[in-house]
């Protein structure tokens, strides 16, 4: 199956035409992340989006919130959203781009580990870094709340949202600019599928990331 190159080969969908068409695009953007999610190549992807349409009717749903409250009485989907929007990803985004994938690994499935420590290893071997500054988390809405039908696992939570980046890309070096500049404020689309696992030394319920997609870029206005 076809892997999505999530950061090194981000296409800018939108040009500075104007502030009016900032929410277009932010719309366009959100449409295009669910549908990267129904039609993806990925095994897992593939195997939650198959049926997806079953799972959109509002019994599912709450289903899938009704299990996730038996595992915790007191979980409600906008207070995950709100505790993952405020501590949980700056704190992901920052340590990927600054490369730190050991200290990451706790929080990521097995495959998504895979596929970032493989592009870590890439950016490093070609001696670049990425602007690490995280400027805000925005934009973000709850696309599904699914029933994990194939593996039986906890329900899976798939969550879009915006993260407002510089695009400078500089040669470890010298510190050169090789891409983007320093007052160029991207946008950037993600998807993440979350799940919940059971950990049986700690004794405790924690959230895995089981999918991270970038989706594109807009330049901030």
């Amino acid at each position: 199956p076809n892997q999505i190159d999530f950061l090194c080969k981000a296409e800018v969908v939108y040009e500075k035409t104007g502030a009016n068409k900032a929410k277009e695009k932010l719309d366009h953007i959100r449409e295009d992340a669910q549908e990267a999610w129904e039609t993806s190549q990925n095994p897992w992807v593939y195997r939650a989006s198959s049926v997806y349409d079953t799972l959109t009717a509002e019994s599912e749903f709450a289903m899938a919130v009704r299990e996730l409250r038996q595992l915790d009485p007191e979980f409600t989907l906008e207070g995950w959203k709100h505790d993952v929007v405020e501590d949980t990803l700056p704190d992901i985004m920052k340590l990927f781009l600054e490369g730190r994938i050991k200290e990451l690994q706790p929080w990521l499935g097995e495959a998504v580990y895979n596929r970032l420590a493989a592009e870590i290893r890439a950016r490093k071997k070609e001696g670049v870094e990425i602007d690490t500054h995280v400027l805000g988390i925005m934009n973000s809405e709850i696309l599904a709340c699914e029933p994990d039908n194939v593996n039986k696992g906890s329900p899976i939570i798939l969550l879009h949202f915006m993260c407002q980046q510089i695009n400078c890309v500089r040669k470890k070096e010298d510190g050169s600019v090789v891409e983007g500049s320093e007052d160029d404020i991207r946008a950037n689309s993600y998807v993440v599928a979350f799940q919940r696992e059971y950990d049986e030394q700690a004794g405790e319920l924690n959230w895995k990331i089981m999918d991270f997609r970038f989706n594109g870029a807009i330049a901030y206005l």
